[in-house]
């Protein structure tokens, strides 16, 4: 048998504790994990408990690294899956342990059991800020989630329900304004036919790379064309 002679708190992580079995540093663990599992001096495990904690452990090691990843912005649950796997095949080349898929599927499911991990949240989030940052119409953000793995019953759903903001004709018509002013304005006396046939092109150009419908397009660049 195997007993936990030490249980320290680490120096540069307060929330993570270093363990010692017979008297031997063992593994770091997160406050969850020594919790969970009651980890205190003299509790005496056998080899499946260590086999068992070693692997948490494991699993609350890369749970840092969500926290840290999940801090500069939401991820899918798909993105969550390519990073991991990415450092799977970094640890690999340089011939260290590779992360099992047993470890990534439980991080999957302590990140969702935090409130960390929801396609449907994080979609919602993404074409609220994609909208309002960006402009995009509806086409280019069900590309982008579709890119970033969320399925599509969602994004339709999440799509769907976005009508509590701007209209797509409304979205539009600030993209392209905004656009229009970036473009050099010609003086009104050279505004003839070419030059206008030429603003028009660029103006359905550039809305359609940004994702709104054609009906969209036609009615937003009329109707912002005529304020000229």
């Amino acid at each position: 048998m195997i007993k936990i002679t030490s249980v320290e708190p680490q120096k540069k992580n307060p929330h993570r504790f270093n363990i010692y079995l017979d008297g031997q540093f063992a593994f770091g663990a997160d406050e969850d994990l020594v919790v969970e599992h009651r980890l205190m001096v003299e509790k005496v495990l056998d080899t499946s408990d260590v086999e068992k904690l070693l692997f948490e452990a494991e699993v609350g090691k890369l749970m840092e690294r969500m926290y840290r990843l999940f801090n500069i912005r939401a991820r899918s649950e798909e993105e969550v899956r390519r990073y991991l796997k990415n450092l799977s095949f970094k640890r690999k080349i340089k011939d260290k342990e590779e992360i099992s898929e047993a470890a990534i599927e439980l991080l999957i499911t302590k990140l969702k059991q935090k409130g960390l991990l929801s396609d449907e949240e994080f979609a919602k989030s993404w074409v609220e800020a994609r909208r309002r940052s960006r402009k995009k119409g509806k086409i280019a953000l069900k590309q982008e989630l579709y890119q970033k793995g969320i399925d599509r019953e969602i994004i339709e759903k999440v799509i769907s329900e976005q009508g509590t903001g701007d209209s797509e004709e409304e979205v539009a018509s600030q993209a392209l304004e905004k656009k229009m002013k970036v473009w050099k304005s010609l003086p009104e006396d050279e505004l003839n036919e070419k030059s206008l046939r030429d603003l028009k092109k660029k103006a359905w150009e550039f809305l359609l790379r940004r994702g709104f419908e054609y009906s969209v397009v036609k009615n937003v660049v009329a109707n912002v064309l005529e304020k000229r």
